[in-house]
């Protein structure tokens, strides 16, 4: 008997049906009427998943297994994902990275995002180029590595001096003498047009992060979105880097978001402590239909793993408060 492939298929959810196996016939369903990617209306089904930076668990950071041991720990606490920090990386050579991929799927944890740096706020083009070239380099490393997304920073007008400069002056520096805020803006925008090719080509999102610098506000970020206007640019979501009334702009930027990252603070923080309320971060993740990753940054001086695990616990929590109605029964 001659059967076509989509009779086929109701066919067999109604047999499944007809012997009991109701939840086989619900699920088929569940996915027919699956809200479209995107959607942030209110019925919000998927459920963000959890995941870690190498940069949390501190006490691997000078360990040159360090990035191993952050996918076996993140595996054995039931952690969805890793988030690696570039720059903990001991090489990039082929088979050390074809060994973390094979590592972190054979231990079912997705490798979530490569935390790069760059800094494209800088009047000298040839500094601007190396700068393009090192983030089309890490484009294609994500890729080699099966990883989606990649953290994208603006950079700084480097004007304050040290990093520790800039975080006592709350992360506010004066522009380069000679120079204004649009030729920054202008430099990190061209920047960026000239890793819209490799980005879209390899299929890894550049995630600009609200990492101080012209991108350290919403407008900021905002501004250089629009001007670029590419899906392969999306939003990083750092909780604790908007020091100031941080709820109304982190409603800003969610919508945008690929990628979210968490901050905490226990045993008080590197550079400063915020007291964070993730059970209304977590709300204005809902209410935007963020379904993506969370990842944990622990920027504490307490315990690196059992705080990971504290902070961890936390966010599941809360998801679990406001993306209840999620998986369907």
């Amino acid at each position: 008997m001659n059967i076509s492939r989509r009779n086929f298929i109701a066919a067999g959810i109604a047999g499944a049906a007809s012997a009991g196996l109701s939840g086989v016939a619900k699920a088929a369903t569940r996915f027919e009427t699956a809200p479209v990617a995107g959607a942030t209306t209110e019925g919000v089904k998927g459920k963000p998943k959890l995941c870690v930076s190498t940069y949390s668990l501190q006490s691997f950071r000078n360990d040159p297994e360090g990035i191993e041991k952050c996918i076996l720990t993140a595996a054995d606490f039931g952690i969805d994902a890793v988030d690696i920090l570039h720059r903990s990386m001991p090489s990039e050579d082929n088979a050390y990275c074809q060994k973390l991929k094979q590592l972190a799927y054979q231990n079912g944890v997705a490798l979530a995002c490569l935390s790069i740096h760059q800094d494209f706020v800088d009047p000298h083009p040839e500094y601007r180029q190396r700068m393009v070239e090192h983030t089309i380099r890490c484009l294609e490393l994500a890729y080699n590595m099966g990883i989606p997304a990649i953290r994208l920073n603006s950079g700084t007008w480097g004007t304050t001096g040290t990093f520790n400069d800039l975080m006592k002056a709350r992360g506010i520096e004066p522009v380069i003498e000679g120079y204004t805020l649009d030729d920054g803006f202008g430099w990190v925008q061209d920047c960026i047009y000239k890793c819209i090719p490799t980005a879209e080509k390899c299929g890894v999102v550049m995630a600009l992060e609200n990492h101080w610098g012209i991108a350290g506000t919403p407008e900021g970020m905002i501004r250089i979105k629009k001007s670029v206007n590419s899906q392969w640019l999306k939003f990083l979501m750092d909780t604790g880097n908007f020091l100031e009334e941080p709820y109304s702009k982190l409603e800003q930027i969610v919508k945008d978001c690929a990628f979210i990252s968490c901050k905490t603070y226990q045993g008080g923080g590197t550079w400063y402590s915020l007291d964070l309320d993730y059970d209304r971060i977590i709300k204005i993740f809902y209410d935007a239909g963020y379904r993506g990753y969370i990842t944990l940054e622990f920027e504490g001086k307490a315990d690196p793993i059992q705080s990971s695990i504290e902070s961890l616990n936390l966010f599941k929590k809360c998801i679990d408060k406001y993306y209840k109605d999620y998986p369907v029964k």
